[in-house]
């Protein structure tokens, strides 16, 4: 039994990573050939005075740069509906060489061969969850820049217009780098309940705090204290003091998700648990909390979509295998990607616990009886 179900479960990790594999490469050379000016432009910056072949070769380097990153993740969003494909050329194929006769002969049921595609689909989702967690958010700059960027290694820096934190306070920066976290020349202004600045913070620079999380550390800073007189409300400036620090919990991550939108979905749970805990420095903590427990959702989800596509293709009847790909394939990418859509979708009076696992909870049951379906 044992021998079977490693037989059953290779033949899958292999059509998965043949599948995987023409996926991403399809998707990388048709993104390449559109594209093809913008990798030749940025190639021809990088190798001016360099000859055909170096510029040759600096314009597959460019495209390879960019493309290679996604990678991680194609494979974040496109696992579960390549591992259904998966299932189903590995079934099929055993289908047509009538591999699944010979070992209900031998006394084994079909819903014992039906538990290594589960297994399969197991260990694939628990791979997306360490993809997730480690690798996305380590080349999430990379992800984040356009086709003009493919030179460089981070997305361009960008200005920071006045951004509040959850104390009220104001940052304003001419230029923010993503992929070192430096912000050039940070002003802060803290305001009073009536919103009149009553202290500045300038810097030349400024290093978010990574042991403390908790601000930035200041190069050259210096404090401004404002007082206002409270019958004639005339202001007063105090003398410019010294600052090295300044508390605050508008991180490098929220100001990345302040500007890029999709940022959010390419962060860690060690990533949001930080920005949950800096409480309305975001602004929407219950979207970092559906991101947080579709982590967990998402493997229950793929795991039921699953148990729903294999009876299509294991079972004792005769089927035509192109009329199973299809069945299964519309129904898996049905589920797949309504279900992400509804995990990550406000539900009003619906805690976002709760409304993470809906799909889960309403394809449990149904996944279960599809199982109980699969009969010798």
């Amino acid at each position: 039994m044992r021998r079977l179900t490693w037989y059953i479960m290779k033949k899958m990790i292999v059509n998965f990573i043949v599948l995987f594999t023409l996926f991403f490469l399809l998707g990388a050379v048709i993104d390449i050939v559109v594209n093809l000016d913008e990798f030749g432009k940025t190639a021809s910056a990088l190798s001016a005075d360099s000859g055909i072949f170096v510029k040759i070769f600096t314009v597959i380097q460019v495209a390879v740069g960019y493309e290679g990153p996604r990678l991680f993740q194609v494979f974040a969003y496109l696992h579960g509906v390549i591992a259904i494909g998966a299932m189903c050329f590995t079934a099929a194929n055993m289908l047509r060489s009538r591999e699944f006769v010979a070992i209900m002969a031998a006394g084994i049921s079909l819903q014992r061969i039906a538990i290594p595609f589960v297994y399969v689909m197991a260990g694939i989702s628990v791979l997306a969850l360490f993809n997730q967690e480690f690798m996305l958010p380590k080349v999430a700059p990379l992800l984040l820049r356009d086709h003009e960027e493919s030179g460089s290694k981070s997305v361009s820096s960008f200005s920071v217009p006045f951004t509040k934190d959850s104390k009220g306070s104001l940052l304003l920066a001419p230029s923010v780098d993503p992929s070192t976290g430096v912000i050039t020349e940070p002003s802060f202004l803290e305001r009073d309940p009536i919103g009149r600045m009553v202290r500045q913070i300038k810097a030349d620079s400024a290093n978010w705090d990574e042991e403390s999380n908790a601000g930035w550390i200041l190069t050259n800073g210096v404090t401004v204290e404002i007082a206002f007189d409270v019958d004639s409300g005339q202001a007063t400036t105090f003398t410019p003091q010294p600052i090295d620090f300044y508390e605050t919990d508008l991180s490098p991550s929220i100001l990345m998700l302040r500007r890029y939108s999709q940022y959010i979905g390419m962060l860690g749970m060690t990533q949001l648990n930080k920005m949950i805990d800096a409480k309305g420095a975001f602004g929407d903590e219950t979207m970092l909390l559906r991101h947080w427990y579709s982590r967990f959702a998402s493997i229950a989800l793929d795991l039921s979509t699953m148990i729903i596509a294999i009876p299509f293709f294991v079972t004792k009847d005769e089927v035509v295998i192109s009329r199973q790909a299809i069945k299964s394939g519309a129904i898996g990418l049905t589920i797949l990607f309504g279900g992400m859509v509804v995990m990550l979708m406000p539900i009003a009076g619906i805690p976002a616990m709760v409304s993470v696992f809906l799909p889960s909870i309403v394809l449990i049951p149904i996944a279960l009886l599809r199982g109980l379906t699969i009969r010798t």
